[in-house]
């Protein structure tokens, strides 16, 4: 390989990749996720259906698993979980949603 190659390949740039478009949904928003919807970060079965109530969707942590891309969510358990009625306190649940389902929610 010439000199005049090895200073091309180092100039060409990747192409450009943009970041998928994550919904924001109202911290409040009920999700409704079934089966294959979610994955657990504790110790609950995957699965099973599973009802939260969203503290915030942290757009800024994805991850692309089994064809997928999931999505880092915070909430509290719906309905045990008596949040809107009590002093504000730490989330009780963090889930890795998948994006298509969060989309499905944002409508």
């Amino acid at each position: 390989m010439g000199e005049g190659a090895g200073a091309e390949a180092m100039t060409t740039k990747p192409p450009h990749i943009y970041p998928p478009e994550i919904p924001e949904l109202a911290a409040g928003t009920l999700l409704r996720l079934r089966s294959g919807d979610w994955h657990h970060i504790h110790d609950l079965p995957c699965n099973a259906y599973c009802d939260m109530t969203v503290a915030k969707v942290h757009a800024g942590v994805t991850r692309e698993d089994g064809g997928h891309l999931w999505v880092w969510v915070t909430g509290h358990d719906h309905p045990t979980c008596s949040w809107s009625s009590v002093e504000p306190h730490a989330p009780c649940i963090e889930l890795m949603v998948r994006l298509d389902v969060l989309r499905r929610h944002a409508r």
